[in-house]
């Protein structure tokens, strides 16, 4: 079984982007969104980055297939968790990279179309669905 984390690992790799995974959970209180990206600082002052996804979200088998996810076609709950990490993902290496804005910027754009082929930059799942 492959974990989040192994899974943004080789996303990573396979981005050729030269950075170590973030701690990628699956969230069973993220309801509204499918994803996302969070930094949290710790006791001691340190940033901690991590990425939580929906359980009640994506794990859902009862859709009907397929769906748009980051403007692509996805044909099972997989397919569509992987699109949301990659959009998380991106969000973590403009941060990483000391972006000052790590949001949904022309840079963010250019690495999801570039990088993922993503045709939008919204995930299409969750709240974001119907605004």
């Amino acid at each position: 079984m492959t974990t989040l984390r192994h899974l943004a690992a080789a996303i990573l790799r396979d981005a050729g982007w030269s950075l170590p995974p973030p701690l990628a959970v699956w969230s069973p209180r993220l309801l509204r969104c499918a994803g996302l990206f969070v930094i949290e600082k710790d006791a001691r002052g340190r940033w901690h980055p991590e990425i939580r996804l929906s359980i009640q979200l994506l794990r859902r088998r009862d859709r009907s297939w397929p769906v748009q996810v980051c403007g692509c076609l996805c044909r099972d709950p997989e397919a569509v968790a992987r699109r949301i990490l990659e959009h998380e993902l991106i969000h973590y290496k403009l941060w990483k990279d000391g972006e000052k804005d790590w949001g949904h910027t022309e840079r963010f754009r250019a690495l999801a179309w570039d990088v993922f082929e993503h045709q939008s930059i919204t995930h299409g799942i969750g709240s974001e669905a119907s605004s």
